[in-house]
């Protein structure tokens, strides 16, 4: 099998294949060298707990936004009280404006899930969650 444009680094072989490891890793088929190139890490994204692929971050946003839900959905109404603990919980992944926008992504969802179940609740988080966007738009 010959991999396009790729060459053994030992003997000049085109004759590679790959073999199955935790890293992309190589064999030349005629000298039986192995190796791993040397990429770039590609889809990293930095945070306060170090470097974590763009997909993860997406999948604690969709974890943030959820929790949201559950907070709001346990009877937590005060913006800052809902900011303060998901930037506990996710804080360490998270950019402050990341936070934010889950908060508000997830209050939307909660408030169309209660707005004809219970008209009350709706207008109390209503009211909260256009103070949570003033309080967005002073952080920005």
């Amino acid at each position: 099998m010959s991999i396009q444009g790729i060459s053994c680094p030992r003997c000049g072989s085109r004759r590679i294949a790959i073999v199955v490891s935790d890293a992309l890793t190589f064999k030349c088929l005629d000298c039986g060298y192995t190796w791993s190139p040397n990429l770039p890490a590609q889809g990293l994204v930095h945070t306060r707990s170090g470097d974590v692929h763009w997909t993860e971050v997406k999948k604690i946003m969709e974890d943030a936004i959820n929790y949201v839900i559950g907070l709001l959905s346990g009877g937590l109404i005060n913006c800052n009280d809902v900011i303060n603990k998901v930037q506990e919980k996710y804080g360490n992944y998270l950019s402050s404006r990341e936070i934010l926008r889950v908060i508000i992504n997830g209050a939307k969802k909660y408030l169309e899930e209660i707005r004809y179940k219970d008209a009350n609740k709706y207008s109390v988080l209503a009211t909260e969650l256009s103070k949570c966007k003033e309080l967005i738009s002073k952080r920005e």
